[in-house]
């Protein structure tokens, strides 16, 4: 029996640095419109970072996006003005540095604007997704999981799940379908453990 692919109309990327914004990128590849937050920017317009990410994706080689014009829709945003966006969003892949006092911040600040149905994701390599999930409030913990996209997103076929205790069943098989179908990537389940990719290498030999 096939999982029912998660109905993802709209996502949401955390962080508009290389990886925020080509996994951005390749959502919109897909259809699935997408928000691409960051910081607000000190001068010139709020959401400059995240303008600047999106500008950026058509001189990236291998191309991130399927047509250059595809940037146009990606929505830009910041932290400061657009977290009501994250209403109707139903993904929201986190993907800012590797602090875990940045992301454990983050996700307080976003928590009170997701849906009740939204899926979390973040995009770490190496941080404890347990962890991670410990910093949302508790009726959000079950549809919390780790997501590793390879670099560069659109080209590298697999992409890690890595379920916290508390992830639910259905979520993991939503969003396995989805990312197979929609994205059309290759899935593998990782355990979590700190830099679990390393300990994972044998997956491409």
């Amino acid at each position: 029996m096939t999982a029912t692919p998660l109905r993802i109309r709209k996502a949401a990327v955390l962080g508009a640095g290389v990886m925020g914004a080509q996994i951005a990128a390749h959502l919109t590849n897909a259809n699935v419109e997408t928000v691409l937050f960051d910081l607000p920017a000190k001068e010139g317009p709020k959401s400059g970072i995240a303008l600047k990410a999106i500008a950026n994706l058509a001189k990236l080689s291998p191309a991130p996006l399927a047509e250059k014009t595809l940037g146009a829709a990606i929505i830009p945003a910041n932290y400061e003005d657009d977290l009501a966006q994250l209403a109707d969003v139903d993904l929201v892949i986190e993907a800012i540095a590797e602090r875990m006092d940045w992301k454990l911040d983050l996700y307080q600040k976003i928590a009170p604007h997701v849906s009740k149905t939204a899926v979390l994701a973040s995009n770490t390599s190496g941080l404890s997704i347990n962890g991670l999930a410990e910093a949302l409030p508790e009726e959000m913990r079950h549809r919390f999981t780790g997501v590793h996209f390879f670099n560069p997103p659109r080209y590298m076929h697999l992409v890690e799940l890595i379920p916290t205790r508390l992830t639910d069943k259905g979520v993991l098989e939503g969003l396995e379908a989805f990312l197979t179908t929609t994205l059309g990537k290759g899935v593998v389940y990782a355990k979590d453990t700190p830099n679990f990719i390393g300990n994972r290498i044998g997956v491409f030999s």
